[in-house]
Parts: structure tokens; C-alpha cells; sequence
């Protein structure tokens, strides 16, 4: 039972933390090891994206989640899920399609 408990606590702080990159401030953000800096248009989007969608577990194969043509990067970015996972394509931000848990938004222009 406690690690129940346990658990959902852990859970909890998680989507408290999640959702305190929703505010403005998050462009303050450096890219850690690990993390991909992505433009802040783009961030938002995926952060839109992963608020309203949760990929299918076992699901094998890649589909497209939703387009999104990026006024920053003046290119379509793509957010797609690839055997389960969520994922990002921009040919500016993330050219390779990288998982839209390690994206962070770039620092703000100084």
C-alpha cells in the first residue's frame, strides 16, 4: 500500500511540474544533456499536443498526431508517434524527430 501511495505522489508532482512550463517564463530554459532546444512557438505546440493526447501503448508503427506551420522557424513541424512514443520533427528545431519529452524551449534572444 505505501508504494501505492508512493507512486502517486510521484505522479502528482509530475503533472505540477509539467504544467509550470506552461507559463510565459518558459523560454528562460537551457537545454541540459539530453534535451533538445526548440523554438518557443514549437514548444508550445508540443506542450498543446502532449496536454490533449497520450500515446497508444504497444502500438507499433508511426503515424502523425498534427502539423503545425511554425511563424519562427517559417518551416511545418511535425508531431508524430513512433511505436508508442511522442515525437517532434522540425527542419529547423529538431531536423532528426526527437522525442517530445527531451524538447525544451531555446533561451530567450539577450
Amino acid at each position: 500500500m505505501n508504494t501505492i501511495h508512493t507512486l502517486l505522489l510521484l505522479a502528482a508532482a509530475a503533472v505540477l511540474l509539467a504544467g509550470g512550463c506552461a507559463t510565459d517564463k518558459h523560454d528562460m530554459v537551457k537545454a541540459e544533456a539530453g534535451q533538445v532546444s526548440v523554438c518557443t512557438k514549437c514548444f508550445d505546440q508540443i506542450q498543446k499536443v502532449r496536454g490533449s493526447y497520450s500515446p497508444r501503448r504497444g502500438y507499433s508503427g508511426t503515424r502523425t498526431i498534427t502539423t503545425h506551420v511554425c511563424e519562427d522557424c517559417r518551416n511545418e513541424m511535425t508531431i508524430y508517434e513512433k511505436d508508442g512514443v511522442m515525437k517532434v520533427r522540425c527542419p529547423t528545431c529538431a531536423p532528426e524527430g526527437v522525442d517530445c519529452d527531451r524538447c525544451v524551449p531555446k533561451e530567450a534572444a539577450k
